[in-house]
């Protein structure tokens, strides 16, 4: 899909999209584990459920979300594998995810021209 393609989407315009590849919305949620609890219990507790209901009953689909906060080992961690084990899952997410598939939380990619996951520069709001 071509920028300008993802670039009208996220404007809202639901035109010229491209033929659905999958049934899943799949996305990764990424923040540092410590500071956003908070924000990431929020977004467990009251955002995610809506989301997957939406889905499911507007379009059929199935949502899933991976949150690595609960899916490193301690074996990982004391391996320093966990980078590798997320970058595993952003892959899996991406490969399987008929849309969008990566949420950001916190200043992991502060506005200042970092490269998101896809190598797209995340918005500011």
């Amino acid at each position: 899909m071509d920028d300008r393609t993802v670039d009208l989407i996220f404007a809202g315009s639901l035109q010229s999209l491209p033929p659905v590849s999958s049934k899943i919305v799949r996305i990764f949620t990424s923040s540092t584990f410590t500071d956003t609890t908070m924000e990431r219990n929020t977004l467990m507790a009251q955002c995610y459920p809506k989301l997957k209901d939406f889905c499911r009953e507007k379009h059929g689909l199935e949502f899933q979300v991976v949150d690595m906060r609960w899916g490193v080992r301690d074996e990982a961690t004391d391996d320093h594998m966990t980078t590798e084990l997320c970058m595993r899952e952003i892959a899996n997410c991406q490969r399987l995810s008929m849309g969008p598939n990566f949420v950001v939380s916190g200043s992991l990619f502060p506005c200042n021209g970092l490269k998101a996951p896809g190598g797209r520069t995340p918005r500011c709001f």
